[in-house]
C-alpha cells in the first residue's frame, strides 16, 4: 500500500495549496519514515523554503528555525540547521536513483557522510548531475502547479558564495502552514489552479509536467485539440458560474498556447490557429474579469487583444467586444470619460447592439453629471 505526505504552502500572505508526495518505503525506508515522522509531527509546520532556484530545485526543512512571523524573516543561519527522526544526522544511502526526471523528492546532505537530518529538495528539471549523490525517496503526486508557484518566486540574490543567495525575498517568503500524513480521499486543496477535469481536462498546469504517454510536446496537431480542450473546460465552469475555476483555466489554456505554438516559418497553419485560439482565450478572460470585478485585469487582456490584432486581425464583432469590455472596466474604475470613448467605439462596429446603447445613454448621464459636478465646484470656489 502506497504511503503519503503532505505540505500545505504559503507564498507571503497567500495560501497556494498543497504538495502531496508518494513516499517510496520500498527502496529508501529510512529516508521515508525520517519525512513522514516529521510531517506527522509537525516538524515542518512554520519552516520555510529557503533556496529556489528556478529550472533547478526548491529546498526546505530546516526545522531550527521556525517562522511565525513575517518580521522574523529570515532568521540568522536559516538554511543550516535541521534534525531527524534520530535526533541525530544520519547517513542515508539506500536509493540512489537516477535523477532524471523533475518533481523527485530528495534528503539534503552537506556533501559529506552523515550530514543527513531533515532537510529535502524537490528538483523541477532532470538533473542527472545529482544522481549518486542524494537519497531519492519521494515523487510529488499532487500540487505540482504549487511547486511550479514557488519555483517561480521572486530571490535576493543569485552569486555563489553569498548566505542569501537563493533566499525568497520576505514578500514572497515561502512557508510551509501545515503538514502531515495523506490518505486517499484527503482533499488537495489548491488556490493557483483548477484541478476540475470537466469536459475531458486531465493535463497538469504546465505542457511540460504531463506524464501522459500519447502527450507529444513535438505535435501541433494534438497540442492545439489539448489545448482547446482545456478552453472548453474553461466556457463550462463559466457557464456554472464558477468565475475563479473558469479564470484560472483560461489562464491554463493561455499557457499552453504560449509554450506550445509553432513557430511560424516551421507550420504557419498551426501558428495562426493557436494565435486564434488566443484571441478567444483573452476575450474570455477580458470577460470573466470583468465579472469579478476587476478592472484592471479586464483592462490589460483587452490590451493584449489589441496588440495581437496587428498580427491575426480580429474580427468585428470580436472587436467590438473588446471595446465594450474596455468600456465596462473604465466605468468600473469610475473613468467615465474613457468608458464613453470605448463604447462610442463599438457602438459604430455595431450601431444596432441594444446593450451597447443602453450603457452608452446611461455613460453619457454619467458624463454630464460629472461636468456638473465640476462645474458646481469650480462656481462655489470663485463665489
Amino acid at each position: 500500500m502506497k504511503t503519503f505526505a503532505y505540505l500545505d504552502i504559503r507564498i507571503g500572505t497567500w495560501d497556494v495549496g498543497r504538495i502531496v508526495i508518494e513516499l517510496d518505503f520500498e527502496s529508501a525506508a529510512k529516508a521515508s519514515e525520517n519525512f513522514l515522522r516529521l510531517c506527522e509531527n509537525k516538524s515542518y509546520k512554520d519552516t520555510c523554503f529557503h533556496r529556489v532556484i528556478k529550472n533547478f530545485m526548491i529546498q526546505g526543512g530546516d526545522t531550527d528555525h521556525k517562522i511565525t512571523q513575517l518580521e522574523e524573516y529570515p532568521p540568522d543561519s536559516l538554511g543550516t540547521g535541521g534534525t531527524s527522526i534520530n535526533t541525530a544526522d544520519f547517513y542515508e544511502a539506500e536509493n540512489l536513483k537516477a535523477i532524471d526526471e523533475p518533481f523527485l523528492v530528495c534528503m539534503s546532505n552537506k556533501g559529506a557522510v552523515n550530514s543527513t537530518s531533515s532537510q529535502f529538495f524537490i528538483n523541477t528539471l532532470a538533473a542527472p548531475h545529482l544522481t549518486g549523490k542524494y537519497t531519492v525517496f519521494g515523487k510529488v503526486r499532487n500540487g505540482k502547479s504549487v511547486v511550479r508557484e514557488i519555483e517561480r518566486v521572486s530571490v535576493m540574490g543569485s552569486k555563489h558564495g553569498d548566505s542569501q543567495s537563493w533566499l525568497p525575498v520576505k514578500e514572497e517568503m515561502v512557508l510551509i502552514v501545515d503538514c502531515g500524513k495523506w490518505d486517499h480521499g484527503d482533499p488537495v486543496p489548491c488556490y493557483n489552479a483548477c484541478y476540475d477535469s470537466l469536459g475531458g481536462d486531465i493535463y497538469e498546469e504546465y505542457p511540460d509536467d504531463n506524464e501522459i504517454e500519447a502527450f507529444d510536446l513535438d505535435n501541433p496537431e494534438k497540442t492545439y485539440k489539448i489545448s482547446t480542450v482545456i478552453k472548453e473546460s474553461a466556457s463550462l465552469l463559466l457557464k456554472q458560474k464558477r468565475l475563479r475555476d473558469a479564470f484560472l483555466k483560461y489562464k491554463k489554456a493561455l499557457r499552453y498556447c504560449n509554450e506550445l505554438i509553432p513557430d511560424p516559418d516551421s507550420n504557419p497553419e498551426y501558428h495562426e490557429r493557436f494565435l486564434n485560439l488566443k484571441k478567444t482565450i483573452y476575450l474570455n478572460l477580458a470577460l470573466v474579469a470583468l465579472q469579478m470585478n476587476d478592472y484592471q485585469t479586464t483592462i490589460d487582456y483587452c490590451g493584449y487583444l489589441l496588440e495581437i490584432d496587428k498580427h491575426v486581425p480580429m474580427t468585428q464583432t470580436q472587436t467590438s467586444k473588446t471595446l465594450y469590455r474596455l468600456g465596462m472596466a473604465y466605468r468600473g474604475l469610475k473613468n467615465f470619460e474613457a468608458a464613453l470613448e470605448f463604447l462610442q467605439k463599438a457602438s459604430i462596429l455595431c450601431p444596432n447592439d441594444q446593450g451597447i446603447k443602453s450603457e452608452l445613454c446611461m455613460l453619457q448621464k454619467l458624463v454630464e453629471d460629472e461636468k456638473k459636478s465640476k462645474r458646481q465646484k469650480f462656481a462655489k470656489f470663485f463665489s
